[in-house]
């Protein structure tokens, strides 16, 4: 069971914080009949570094994550509280072992996707949010359409006030270990001038504290920090490598400029879990079937640790 819940959740916050910028407040200007173009704020381009180190029989490991995303906005129009949108992108996550051998049948995972996400406002309380996300998960030995995971994001977001949006949506994602069908639920909460609370809950949420106009405190977690499978190499048998990992930690955020911060973070990865799976190791549509089905892996590491990050983040 747990193997079951932890899986979920990786797969959840990956699929969905390719489109979470998406659904960051834009802005919405009441009454206003001519329509805006090119709102603003909705292209970004995020980039960060995740180093986790851990001992196990006095032997030093580390987990090193790198992520960076690319959207642009394709088409946008704001008019009377109402904002439309198509955006593109192309991400990047790449997962480097080191200290394990080649257990894990390697040591450099990367996953590579172009996700497309497209807003219809029906009125400036309710709009539909799509997300597609292909995406190439593999060791990069050899390439084939095996390697291909595909998820698809449906949301409806509610704007309750102007300090209080809520989503409530589907996931879909094939995985190499079977299909996966969740409900998600998005939150913005403006709880004060200085302090807000966002994210999908339970899969990762941020309490942010604006304590100046350039910089800000907060609390994050985040299930699936470098979460998700990776296909192996035909000489590999086309196994699977799965990564878990649930991550606690405070971060610190400071804006170089008008559009652009930086950011450093320091935490605790609770869970931290390391899978290999034989390539006929799949269950058919989780949560409705339990993963533990799949039977014991190839091999295991279990191992909690610090993990610390840094990042820098712009918008246009």
């Amino acid at each position: 069971m747990k193997t079951k819940i932890l899986s979920l959740i990786a797969i959840v916050s990956v699929s969905f914080a390719l489109s979470a910028q998406a659904q960051q407040n834009t802005p919405v200007e009441e009454g206003v009949s001519a329509p805006i173009k090119s709102v603003p704020n909705l292209g970004s381009f995020e980039a960060d570094y995740t180093y986790s180190p851990f001992k196990i029989n006095g032997k030093d490991m580390n987990i090193q994550q790198v992520n960076g995303n690319l959207t642009l906005p394709l088409y946008s129009k704001m008019q009377n509280g109402k904002v439309d949108f198509l955006l593109a992108g192309v991400g990047y996550s790449g997962l480097f072992l080191s200290g394990m051998g080649n257990q894990f049948g390697g040591n450099n995972f990367h996953a590579i996707s172009v996700p497309i996400t497209f807003q219809k406002a029906f009125s400036p309380k309710y709009a539909l949010l799509i997300s597609a996300v292909p995406t190439l998960s593999s060791d990069l030995k050899d390439i084939s359409g095996d390697d291909m995971l595909y998820t698809g994001v449906a949301m409806l977001k509610i704007r309750s006030s102007a300090k209080f949006t809520y989503s409530l949506g589907v996931v879909y994602s094939k995985q190499f270990f079977g299909s996966v069908l969740v409900p998600v639920f998005g939150i913005d909460w403006n709880i004060s001038d200085k302090l807000s609370l966002s994210g999908t809950l339970p899969v990762s949420e941020k309490l942010n504290y604006k304590l100046s106009q350039k910089s800000n405190l907060g609390f994050s977690g985040d299930f699936g920090i470098g979460g998700g499978t990776y296909r192996l190499s035909k000489k590999m048998n086309s196994d699977y490598f799965q990564a878990q990992q649930f991550k606690a930690s405070l971060y610190y955020n400071y804006a170089l400029a008008k559009n652009f911060s930086v950011e450093i973070s320091a935490g605790y990865n609770v869970v931290q879990k390391l899978d290999l799976y034989d390539k006929d190791q799949k269950v058919n549509w989780v949560p409705f079937n339990n993963l533990d089905k799949r039977g014991a892996p190839l091999t295991e590491l279990k191992k909690t640790g610090v993990a610390v990050s840094t990042g820098i983040n712009y918008r246009f």
